[in-house]
C-alpha cells in the first residue's frame, strides 16, 4: 500500500493550537488557541519572566518583548529540548560561546542549583531542610519549564483535559529505594503508594475486549498488515496471520516458547558469565537460531529501558528483565558480574513492587516539589491528588520577595569560585538568558544539570574528573504524544496498543486510565484520550558501543524536523487503522513531541564497560561525582542510573557534602 499523500493524512489540518515548530513559536488557530489551551487566554505570566510580573528589575524582561503569555504545559508542537535550548551549552563546549556584556545582578543566594529537574528541586529541598526555610536559593533552568525530563503535557479537547507525561513516566520498585528517597516521596511531599496504585484502573478497558496487535509496514514486509492477537490465542496461531516467510514464523514462536536449555551441563555462574559477554541479538542468533524476521519484530524490545537494540543489550540482562528465549536455562534469581543497575534493581525488588504512575507521569513529583519550594507557584503546598489540577502560577516563580527562586529559560554557562585557592570565599555564577548575560553570587552552587555540561561549565575542574564526566552519553528519546477527538478507531480495530517494530516509530497505545483527586483520565470510545508513541533512536548492526549509537541517535532525533516527526505519526496511525474508520485529519486534535536529545542518565553495560566489572569506586561516574570545592554534583548522571529515586539519591549526597 502507498504511503498517504500530506491531504490524507490531514498535514494542512488546522488542529486547535499554539505551535512551537522546531523551536521557533508559530501562532496557528489565532482566537481559537486562547480559548482552547488553558494559560493562553489568561493571565498567567511568560515563562521568559516579564520584571511587571514579579521577575528580577535587572533582567529587564527580556524574552517577554509583548508575547502572549504561555501555559508551558500545554505547548503543542515540538518540545522537550527543542531546537535554541541547547544553543549556549553547545557553544560553550565548542569553544566559540561570546557572552557580550555580562551584567552584575547584585543578588547573593546562600545556594544556586543549576538545573531544575526533579535532582536539583531536590537538592533545594534537601538544603532548606538543613539550613532552615529562610535560606536563600536561586534555581537556574534552561528550559521553559520547570521539571527537566519530567515534563507534563496537557491538552484541552472538546471540553475535557487530558494529561500525559512528556519525559519520566512513573515511579519504580519503592523497596529499592534508599531511606532518603523514600522519605522524601511518601513524607514529605505525601505521596502515597497504595493510593497511586490504586488510581490506576486496569480494568476499565476490559469492557471493550481490547488486546495488542502487530502492524507490519509494506516497506519491511510487502504489505501493511494490523495483526490482532485474540485473547489466549497461541503463539502458532498469532504467527500463521503473520505476513512472514514460513521459517520467520516458525522461528518467532520458538523465541516465544522455547524450553531448551542452549548451555546444557554448565552451572548458573557459568551461563551469567557467557550472557554477560554477548549481546541479545548474537544469543538468539547463535544459540535458539532465528533469523532476520523474528529478529526485527523482537529487536526494539530493549529500547524502553536501555535505548539500545537487541544487538547493544548484553543477553544476561534480557534474560533477566523477562525477554523471551530464556526459559529452558532456568537461570536462578540471583546477580552475576556485569550486571547492570537496572536488572541489579529488578532483582532486588520485592514480589509487591511495581510501577506507580501519575496522570502526568513525575511532572507530578516536580510539581509537589515546586509547591513545597515556593509556595505562591500553586497557592501553598499541595496533596498528591490536589497538585494533579492545579494550575501553576509561573510569573510566581521568580519573585524578590521568595526565599527560593526558579529562573526559567536561564542557561549557565561559566560557574567558578571567587578564588580557587580560597574557595570558601564563594562562587560566581554567570549564565544567559533571552540573547543577555548575567552573574548572580553564591555561597554553595549545586550542579543538577548532565555531568557532560558540568564538565565544560565549571571552571577550574581537575582534568580528570571532567574526562570522567565526559564518559557517560545521555540516551536521545522521543516521545510523542496525540490527542485523539475519539478512539473509536481503536476500539473497533480491538486494540490498546499496537506494536510498529519496524516504523519510525516503536509502537502507539492507549493511556493508563487513573483517576486521581479531581482528574479522570476518559476511557470510552466515543471520548478525547492521548495516544503514546515512543522512540530511540540509534545506530544497530554498526559496530558500534552503545556510546557511540546514542551520539549517532542524538545526531538524527536534532537534524529531524516536527514535520517529519508529525508525518510519520499520522502515516502509522492511519496505515495501521484506517480500516478501522480512522481519519488522521478529522480525528487528530493536537500533536505534542518531546524531544529530549540529551535523554536517560547513560547505564554501564558488560559489553561496552569495562569498569562494571571492578569495584564501583573505579567507574567514572563516581569520579565524576567528586566535590569540587563549593561547588557539589547531583543529577543521576552522578549514579550512571535514570531513575527518579537516583536522581533524588544524588541531591541528598550533594547537599550533604557542601554541609
Amino acid at each position: 500500500m502507498a504511503r498517504y499523500s500530506d491531504d490524507e493524512l490531514g498535514m494542512r489540518s488546522k488542529i486547535t493550537r499554539r505551535d512551537f515548530l522546531d523551536g521557533a513559536a508559530v501562532a496557528v488557530a489565532g482566537a481559537a488557541a486562547a480559548t482552547a489551551l488553558p494559560g493562553l487566554g489568561g493571565t498567567a505570566a511568560a515563562a521568559s519572566g516579564d520584571p511587571k510580573h514579579g521577575a528580577h528589575p535587572a533582567h529587564g524582561g527580556h524574552g517577554g518583548h509583548g508575547r502572549p503569555p504561555v501555559y508551558p504545559p500545554t505547548n503543542t508542537g515540538l518540545q522537550g529540548q527543542p531546537a535554541g535550548s541547547y544553543d549556549v551549552g553547545h557553544a560553550v563546549r565548542d569553544g566559540d560561546f561570546d557572552p557580550g556584556r555580562v551584567r552584575d545582578s547584585g543578588e547573593r543566594y546562600d545556594l544556586v542549583v543549576v538545573g531544575g529537574g526533579i535532582s536539583g528541586l531536590a537538592a533545594a529541598y534537601y538544603y532548606r531542610q538543613q539550613h532552615g526555610r529562610r535560606a536563600r536559593i536561586l534555581i537556574l533552568e534552561a528550559l521553559d519549564d520547570f521539571g527537566g525530563h519530567a515534563r507534563r503535557n496537557e491538552f484541552e479537547v472538546r471540553g475535557r483535559t487530558l494529561l500525559s507525561n512528556g519525559g519520566t513516566v512513573n515511579l519504580d520498585t519503592p523497596s529499592t529505594w534508599t531511606k532518603q528517597a523514600h522519605s522524601l516521596i511518601t513524607r514529605d511531599l505525601g505521596i502515597d503508594l497504595k493510593r497511586l496504585g490504586d488510581s490506576v484502573d486496569d480494568t476499565a478497558y476490559d469492557k471493550y475486549a481490547l488486546t495488542s496487535g502487530t502492524f507490519f509496514d509494506a516497506e519491511t514486509w510487502g504489505t501493511d498488515r494490523l495483526v490482532v492477537r485474540g485473547k489466549g490465542e497461541s503463539w502458532q496461531s498469532y504467527a500463521a496471520r503473520m505476513p512472514m516467510s514460513e521459517k520467520g514464523r516458525a522461528d518467532l514462536v520458538t523465541l516465544q516458547t522455547t524450553t531448551v536449555d542452549y548451555y546444557p551441563g554448565l552451572s548458573d555462574a557459568r551461563k551469567k558469565e557467557i550472557l554477560a559477554r554477548i549481546s541479545y541479538e548474537t544469543y538468539l542468533r547463535e544459540k535458539v537460531g532465528i533469523g532476520d524476521e523474528a529478529i526485527a519484530h523482537i529487536a526494539r524490545a530493549t529500547n524502553g529501558l536501555y535505548g539500545l537494540n537487541a544487538d547493544g543489550v548484553p543477553a544476561a540482562d534480557a534474560a533477566s528483565l523477562g525477554q523471551p528465549g530464556f526459559a529452558g536455562l532456568a537461570l536462578e534469581h540471583s546477580t552475576w558480574p556485569g550486571i547492570s543497575g537496572t536488572a541489579q534493581m529488578h532483582l532486588d525488588a520485592d514480589d509487591g513492587d511495581g510501577y506507580y504512575y501519575f496522570p502526568d507521569g513525575n511532572a507530578s513529583v516536580a510539581r509537589l516539589l515546586v509547591s513545597h519550594l515556593v509556595p505562591g507557584v500553586f497557592g501553598g503546598a499541595q496533596s498528591m491528588s490536589g497538585i494533579v489540577t492545579a494550575k501553576a502560577r509561573y510569573d510566581r516563580l521568580d519573585e524578590e520577595r521568595s526565599p527560593v527562586r526558579v529562573r526559567l529559560g536561564s542557561t549557565a554557562y561559566d560557574v567558578r569560585h571567587v578564588s580557587e585557592s580560597r574557595p570558601g570565599r564563594g562562587v560566581k555564577v554567570s549564565y544567559s538568558r533571552g540573547g543577555n548575560s548575567y552573574r548572580v553570587h553564591a555561597a554553595n552552587v549545586v550542579m543538577a544539570c548532565w555531568n557532560s555540561v558540568t564538565s565544560y561549565v565549571v571552571r577550574g575542574l581537575p582534568p580528570e574528573q571532567a574526562e570522567a564526566m565526559r564518559y557517560g552519553v545521555k540516551i536521545p528519546l522521543l516521545y510523542a504524544r496525540v490527542a485523539l477527538r475519539d478512539w473509536r478507531a481503536l476500539a473497533d480495530a480491538g486494540v490498546s496498543r499496537v506494536s510498529t517494530p519496524t516504523s519510525y516509530f516503536n509502537s502507539f497505545g492507549l493511556p493508563q486510565a487513573t483517576r486521581l483527586g479531581r482528574f479522570e483520565m476518559p476511557h470510552e470510545p466515543s471520548l478525547p484520550t492521548v495516544l503514546s508513541l515512543s522512540k530511540t533512536p540509534n545506530k544497530p548492526r554498526a559496530g558500534l558501543s552503545a556510546r557511540e549509537q546514542h551520539k549517532a541517535g542524538r545526531v538524527e532525533l536534532v537534524k529531524t524536523q516536527f514535520a517529519t516527526f508529525e508525518r510519520e505519526i499520522r502515516d502509522s496511525m492511519a496505515r495501521a487503522l484506517g480500516d478501522h474508520g480512522f481519519d488522521p485529519g478529522r480525528d487528530i486534535s493536537a500533536i505534542t513531541v518531546n524531544r529530549w536529545a540529551h535523554g536517560y542518565a547513560y547505564e554501564y553495560n558488560s559489553l561496552d564497560d569495562p569498569s562494571l566489572f571492578e569495584p564501583e569506586e573505579k567507574r567514572p561516574y563516581v569520579l565524576a561525582r567528586r566535590s569540587h570545592g563549593r561547588i557539589a554534583i547531583a543529577n543521576s548522571d552522578a549514579q550512571a542510573f535514570a531513575y527518579t529515586h537516583a536522581a533524588i539519591d544524588e541531591a541528598y549526597r550533594a547537599v550533604r557534602e557542601l554541609g
